[in-house]
């Protein structure tokens, strides 16, 4: 059994700045993998799941050549936001020009380890029914970023989580900053 999996899209991001306009790779499972790489040291054994379009696999060829257990599955598409920022990098106008595949307890079948980090970027990357089935497979973390982001016409919109009363009953492990706490609980103190 592994130590930690990590689930969630590798995105393809547009930063717009007043000062630059560059595109690379993103999401919080790239993210996490590059984080954890430094600290696995060969004591702990991890895998990352992605899914992304074939037009964006060098991403993944960049973790694996980090010596990372990385699985694919395949996607029409790859996640691909559009972050335009003013002066001010606190503040940012977020779109979503395409979006992959959602994950599925079918593509998870195989998936079993000690803690189980799902990195949600969209609302829709992971339906109920696959928190329910990992939640037998490990210690489920959440980040709960995704589940509040509802894209519209592009445009990506801040939301309550639709169903969380029901899907936090999965979670074990809950990530969550100040402003998404406020969101999920509906106050401020």
């Amino acid at each position: 059994m592994l130590d930690i999996c990590c689930i969630g899209h590798i995105t393809h991001d547009r930063i717009i700045t007043p000062h630059t306009d560059l595109h690379m790779p993103g999401g919080a499972s790239y993210y996490f993998t590059h984080g954890i790489s430094h600290l696995l040291h060969g004591q702990l054994s991890y895998r990352l799941i992605t899914s992304l379009g074939q037009q964006d696999m060098k991403a993944v060829d960049d973790i694996r050549r980090l010596g990372i257990d990385t699985k694919v599955l395949p996607s029409r598409h790859t996640v691909y936001f559009e972050n335009i920022y003013g002066e001010n990098l606190d503040n940012r106008k977020q779109r979503v020009l395409a979006k992959s595949d959602s994950f599925t307890v079918e593509g998870l079948k195989d998936v079993s380890a000690r803690y189980i980090v799902l990195g949600s970027l969209l609302a829709d990357d992971f339906s109920l029914d696959v928190l329910r089935y990992l939640s037998d497979k490990g210690t489920l973390v959440v980040d709960a970023q995704g589940y509040l982001r509802e894209v519209r016409n592009q445009h990506v919109y801040p939301v309550d989580w639709h169903s969380k009363l029901e899907a936090l009953r999965y979670v074990d492990i809950l990530k969550v900053n100040e402003y998404e706490v406020e969101t999920l609980t509906g106050t401020k103190d």
